[in-house]
């Protein structure tokens, strides 16, 4: 309160004097202030303005009083009319600007005003009614009273507070038993637990014995049909010990795994690929085209064997080889089927006549802002480069399919709106085709929020001129 008091009184202790304005349009008045700080008083159409009024005559902004060393003085134009009374002297606007009561700047005039000045300005319609006024003291905010208002306690309802109350201890003590109370002694801190709670720890078993069923059978009755005085120690075989043979393999119990069962799987191994190459024909072998395939026999020798009965190889085999299919080459399974042509045979992708799909190239030759805001020109060029740029280049590739020559300037002409979007485009160019394309892309164009010098959001206008160029 102290403050708002001192701010009241001027330096010679009485209060300060500040500007009343009255707006009036058509003889009835719609809109009244009082402009406690020394500001500038701007009206015109715009927004932005101190009295925003929409009426053709007036300019987009302009400042009727202007604050000058600490004083007011009134700014008027030409189309201007009315009168000031400041003290004993009523002067009008015209008298002002013919007899040197007002001192030209520009295009408009400039009228100091004293602490007891008043008058009115006319333009067209509009009327501007003005006065100094010793300024009045500010009124509190109005407030209900305490009793009214109560306490907080007041505001709280006792059936709410108390479910709340039992609701958080009873999560509270659930969660405080959970966490101290029900906690197994297992060892290890939380994280190990949970690990071991989680995951199974992986188990192997080793098994060395490999033998076949048959040959365990037969191993089995013969031990068990030889006395135990005709076993003697078997003399050991030399064993042809090749890589990784130094370390002697060890089964579960600890032992080391025999030798001989190892020379005897080696051996049915090799007995088992001497049967499938060979040639018997009591239906134990496979004979036929196994033996020739087999590993170290001569490839140049089977190649003549081809050769000396005259068959005929041709790509992908007959029709009985393919089945339901049929014969023929397959896409996809190796190189391509030749192509018999005039020049001889090629390949079918060896073509040369391969459509040329037209490209082009576009480029910015002129940006423009139109109002005054955050949003520049350079940062909406620089979305439409990164973002939107992909979008004209495929409408300009689509004009070029029709007309490989298309070349020329377009001009893009939209509005930022104060959410970001794009609202009113315009594209103007070569092609009318080319324009719609446009148009369409820039409906859903997004920018940052212009902002103006209250850094309140507002509206921006722009245009960029690109050149596009088909290469």
């Amino acid at each position: 309160m102290a403050t708002s008091r001192k701010s009241q009184v001027g330096p010679d202790g009485h209060r300060r004097r500040v500007l009343r304005i009255g707006v009036l349009l058509g003889g009835k008045i719609v809109e009244e202030r009082l402009i406690r700080e020394r500001v500038d008083v701007s009206l015109g159409q715009s927004s932005k303005n101190t009295f925003s009024i929409p009426i053709e005559s007036l300019p987009r902004q302009f400042t009727v009083f202007q604050v000058v060393d600490g004083r007011y003085v009134l700014n008027f134009t030409a189309n201007m009319d009315g009168r000031v009374s400041d003290g004993d002297r009523v002067m009008t606007l015209d008298v002002a600007r013919n007899q040197g009561g007002a001192q030209r700047h520009g295009e408009h005039w400039l009228m100091p005003l004293g602490e007891h000045a008043r008058g009115k300005v006319t333009v067209g319609e509009l009327t501007l009614l003005f006065q100094f006024v010793t300024e009045p003291p500010v009124q509190p905010k109005p407030m209900l009273p305490h009793s009214v208002r109560g306490t907080l306690a007041d505001r709280l309802e006792p059936q709410l507070m108390v479910t709340l109350a039992i609701s958080i201890s009873v999560h509270f003590g659930f969660m405080f038993w959970a966490v101290f109370i029900n906690d197994p002694d297992t060892g290890g801190d939380m994280a190990e637990r949970a690990a071991r709670a989680t995951f199974q720890e992986e188990s192997y078993e080793l098994r060395d014995e490999f033998t076949l069923p048959q040959e365990a059978a037969a191993d089995k009755t013969a031990a068990e049909d030889k006395k135990p005085e005709d076993k003697k120690p078997a003399d050991k075989k030399p064993v042809d010990k090749g890589k990784g043979a130094d370390k002697p393999k060890v089964d579960p119990a600890g032992g080391e795994r025999k030798e001989n069962d190892a020379v005897a799987l080696q051996d049915q191994a090799k007995d088992f690929a001497d049967g499938l190459f060979s040639d018997d024909v009591a239906g134990i072998g496979f004979s036929g085209d196994m033996e020739r395939r087999k590993p170290g026999s001569d490839l140049g020798k089977q190649l003549d064997e081809v050769a000396a009965s005259g068959r005929e190889t041709a790509i992908g085999g007959g029709a009985a080889d393919r089945g339901p299919r049929g014969g023929g080459p397959r896409i996809g399974t190796g190189k391509d089927p030749a192509v018999v042509g005039p020049g001889g045979p090629t390949s079918a992708q060896d073509g040369k006549n391969v459509e040329k799909v037209p490209t082009g190239r576009i480029s910015v030759s002129d940006k423009k802002a139109f109002d005054d805001s955050s949003l520049t020109p350079d940062a909406v060029l620089r979305k439409i480069m990164n973002a939107y740029m992909s979008g004209l280049k495929r409408c300009h590739k689509d004009l070029l399919k029709k007309d490989p020559t298309a070349r020329g300037k377009v001009k893009l002409g939209f509005t930022v709106n104060e959410s970001g979007r794009t609202v009113s485009p315009k594209a103007t160019g070569f092609s009318s085709d080319l324009d719609a394309c446009i148009e369409g892309l820039m409906s859903n164009w997004r920018f940052d929020v212009p902002k103006d010098s209250d850094n309140e959001a507002t509206e921006a206008s722009f245009e960029i001129a690109l050149q596009l160029v088909p290469e």
